[in-house]
């Protein structure tokens, strides 16, 4: 016969005496157990039982989930703590500006009126593509008024310019190289060589002789285009 260690025959007695207990438990089981003694045995875990019942029936009912935030989704609107700075900006003023006569004048291109050439006393002009005769005492057409903006109260010129209704003078003087109309400054005449553009000639130096000007000094330069300032209107 096989020998067993003494190891061995300590955890035998040990199963042995475990199974031994386990079986009187189970034989002194009361089997006779009747509905009151469950409910008082079980009665903590049947009250959970109800109770999470009575939650589940709620939660079915759409009117209690309504009424009743359980989540707290619903939003609260909540006031503005904070008050807006009033702007510093400063607010620009805005300058009041009028429109004045100007003593300037816009002269007409060449391609508008211009001085063709000189016959018997008498010169002939292109005036809007149509050739014409004019002689002395005759007026005509020679360009447009200018208006000036400024600044009310100080006058003074903002640089903003606007053509204004037309202006007509007579013809002073007519000779073979050049015709001279007068203007509204006393310093200055509207002189109109042949084919080339109106300009603004020293009043003093205008030859009043109608003769070929050949041979007679140099004349000074033009100044075309608008009348320098300064000039006066009667």
């Amino acid at each position: 016969m096989k020998k067993f260690s003494k190891e061995q025959i300590i955890v035998v007695a040990v199963s042995i005496i475990a199974i031994i207990i386990l079986a009187i438990q189970i034989f002194s089981l009361d089997s006779r157990v009747n509905d009151e003694d469950l409910k008082s045995k079980y009665k903590s875990s049947i009250d959970s039982v109800i109770q999470a019942d009575t939650l589940l029936k709620k939660f079915t009912k759409a009117v209690a989930l309504n009424s009743r935030d359980i989540f707290n989704l619903k939003t609260v609107k909540l006031r503005r703590q904070v008050q807006e700075a009033e702007s510093d900006t400063v607010k620009s003023v805005k300058v009041k500006t009028k429109w004045v006569n100007s003593s300037d004048l816009e002269l007409y291109g060449k391609d508008k009126v211009s001085y063709s050439f000189y016959f018997n006393g008498k010169a002939r002009f292109t005036i809007n593509g149509k050739t014409q005769e004019v002689k002395v005492g005759d007026i005509i057409s020679v360009g447009r008024t200018l208006s000036i903006e400024v600044v009310e109260g100080t006058n003074e010129p903002t640089g903003n310019t606007k053509t204004g209704k037309e202006y007509s003078n007579k013809i002073l003087v007519i000779t073979e190289r050049a015709v001279y109309v007068d203007s509204d400054d006393k310093k200055k005449v509207i002189r109109y060589k042949p084919n080339a553009d109106a300009t603004f000639f020293d009043r003093g130096l205008m030859n009043t002789s109608p003769n070929d000007e050949k041979g007679s000094t140099p004349e000074p330069a033009d100044t075309p285009g608008r009348r320098p300032r300064g000039g006066t209107r009667p």
